[in-house]
C-alpha cells in the first residue's frame, strides 16, 4: 500500500473480519455474510470491566455471526497487551505477545481490582524524578501535554525517516514511571518502546520511500499553530487520560497521529498521578 494524498496507511484502524469491502462469494476469498451488531454484549479483561472503543474514542459494539462474537484485531490486542501488525498486499494479520502479558485498561470503567500477584514489585522502578506529573486543571494540563505532542510527533517523523526510535525510547525512560499503584495500567517502558518500534517498522514496510518522507517531513516540522487538537479523554479514580490528534497537511480522517497520556498514581506514593503510559495509536 503506498502514501497517496489522503491515503496514508498510519494504523490499522478497523482491521476486523475482512481487509476490504464484501463482495460476493469469489476465487478471491471474499463473500458476502448476514452479520447482527449485539450492544447487550459486555466484555472483562483480567477480571475488570473493559469497553472496547476506536482510535476517535467510540464505543466498539460487538459483531455476531454464527455465535462468535467479533471485535477489530488492533484493539482486542491492544487490550491482551499484544502487538499487531498487517500485511497489506499479503492480506496477513500478525499479533505478537510482547510477554508483559497486560491488558492497557485505558478504557476500563471498573476499579475494581487492584494488584497482580505475579508480577514483582522490585523489578519496578519507583523514582518519579524527571516524570509527568498531572498538575493544575484539566486546561492547564492540555497546554502542559500540548508541548509534549509536538516534542513526541517530531520524534514520531524522524524514527519514520531513519528507521531509529532511540529519541523515543529516551523520552520513555526520563518521562514516564513503572510501578502504578494499580498494576493493571502497568505496561512497562519496554513495552511502550516496542509498541512505538513494531508500529515505526510497519509504516515504513508497507510504504514507498519518496512519499513516507515527505509525510514524515510534516510531522517533523509541525508548529504548534498547526496542532490544536487535544483533549481530556477518560477520568476515573484510578486513570486519567488525554488524547491528542494531529493532522497532517493532504492527509485527514483516520490518517491523522494520534498520541494517549494515560496518568495512574505511583505505588507507596501520596496519591500524585504521573505519566505511566505514553502511545501512538
Amino acid at each position: 500500500m503506498k502514501i497517496k494524498k489522503s491515503t496514508f496507511i498510519g494504523s490499522l484502524v478497523t482491521c476486523s473480519l475482512a481487509f476490504g469491502a464484501l463482495g460476493v462469494a469469489a476465487s478471491n476469498g471474499i463473500q458476502d455474510i448476514e452479520a447482527a451488531l449485539d450492544s447487550n454484549i459486555s466484555f472483562k479483561v483480567n477480571g475488570l470491566s473493559w469497553t472496547p472503543k476506536s482510535e476517535a474514542g467510540d464505543k466498539l459494539i460487538a459483531l455476531v455471526y454464527e455465535g462468535n462474537v467479533y471485535l477489530p484485531v488492533s484493539t482486542t490486542a491492544e487490550a491482551l497487551g499484544a502487538n499487531v501488525s498487517l500485511n497489506v498486499s499479503n492480506k496477513v494479520v500478525s499479533i505478537t505477545n510482547s510477554g508483559g502479558g497486560k491488558s492497557s485498561g485505558s478504557n476500563n470503567n471498573s476499579s475494581a481490582g487492584s494488584e497482580d500477584s505475579s508480577k514483582s514489585s522490585s523489578s519496578s522502578n519507583s523514582s518519579t524524578s524527571g516524570s509527568i506529573k498531572m498538575t493544575g486543571t484539566d486546561a492547564q494540563m492540555i497546554v502542559k501535554l500540548q508541548k509534549e505532542s509536538i516534542a513526541l510527533i517530531k520524534m514520531y517523523g524522524k524514527a519514520l525517516k531513519t528507521g531509529s526510535t532511540s529519541e523515543f525510547d529516551k523520552y520513555i525512560e526520563s518521562k514516564v514511571i513503572e510501578n502504578a499503584e494499580i498494576d493493571f495500567f502497568d505496561r512497562g517502558k519496554q513495552y511502550q518502546k516496542d509498541k512505538f518500534k513494531t508500529k515505526v517498522k510497519g509504516l515504513i514496510a508497507a510504504n514507498d520511500k519518496k512519499t513516507l518522507t515527505k509525510y514524515a517531513d510534516q510531522l517533523i516540522n509541525i508548529k504548534s499553530a498547526d496542532f490544536k487538537v487535544i483533549s481530556m479523554n477518560d477520568k476515573t479514580k484510578i486513570s486519567k487520560s488525554y488524547k491528542a490528534v494531529y493532522y497532517p497537511q493532504g492527509w485527514t480522517g483516520s490518517f491523522g497521529v494520534n498520541l494517549s497520556f494515560v496518568f495512574s498514581p505511583q505505588k507507596d506514593g501520596n496519591g500524585d498521578f504521573y505519566l505511566g503510559d505514553l502511545y501512538f495509536n
